[in-house]
C-alpha cells in the first residue's frame, strides 16, 4: 500500500491531494496484473474505470485511420506506450460514453490499479476536495492532449 501511495502522489491526476485523501481513493480501487498483449479495454466498450500503471507499460491503439498521417496495419494504429505512474481510461471517470481505444498490455506482469467510476463519485459526494482537485486535474491534462493534438493537425504533423 505504501508503494502504491507514493506513485499516487507523483501522479499528474492526484497532484494536489493530501496523503490522506490518496488512502482513501485507494481503498475504494483494485489491483489487476496482465500478461504481453493482453487486452486491458477495448475501444467502443463502455467505460467506467480509469486505470493507474503501477508496474510494466501498455500500448494505447485506435483504429485505423482516426489518427491523421500515422501509417499503421489496416485493423489498428499503436498511438503511444504508457510506463509506470501513468493513467489512462480517464474519461470514464468524467462521462459515460464508450472506450475511444484499446489499451493492451505489452509486457508480462504489468499490474494496473484500477478505480471505478462509481466508487469515485461516492467518494466525491463524502469529500469535495477529492473531486474537484481530481476533475480539475482530469481537465488539464484532457485540455493538454486536445491542444497538442489539434497543433499536430494544424502544423501538419
Amino acid at each position: 500500500m505504501e508503494e502504491l501511495t507514493e506513485l499516487l502522489k507523483r501522479s499528474d491526476l492526484f497532484c494536489g491531494l493530501a496523503e490522506e485523501d490518496i488512502r482513501r481513493l485507494i481503498a475504494i480501487g483494485r489491483w489487476a496484473t496482465y500478461n504481453a498483449d493482453e487486452v486491458i479495454i477495448r475501444e467502443g466498450d463502455p467505460s467506467d474505470e480509469l486505470y493507474i500503471i503501477q508496474k510494466g507499460m501498455v500500448e494505447v491503439v485506435v483504429p485505423h485511420g482516426t489518427v491523421p498521417d500515422i501509417p499503421g496495419p489496416p485493423e489498428a494504429t499503436p498511438v503511444v506506450r504508457l510506463g509506470e505512474g501513468q493513467i489512462f481510461g480517464e474519461m470514464g471517470l468524467v462521462d459515460r460514453g464508450s472506450r475511444s481505444a484499446t489499451v493492451r498490455a505489452v509486457t508480462d506482469g504489468t499490474t494496473v490499479f484500477i478505480l471505478p467510476r462509481d466508487a469515485f463519485y461516492a467518494l466525491c459526494d463524502q469529500s469535495h476536495t477529492i473531486g474537484y482537485t481530481v476533475m480539475r486535474n482530469i481537465a488539464r491534462d484532457l485540455s493538454f492532449k486536445l491542444r497538442h493534438r489539434n497543433l499536430r493537425v494544424v502544423a501538419g504533423w
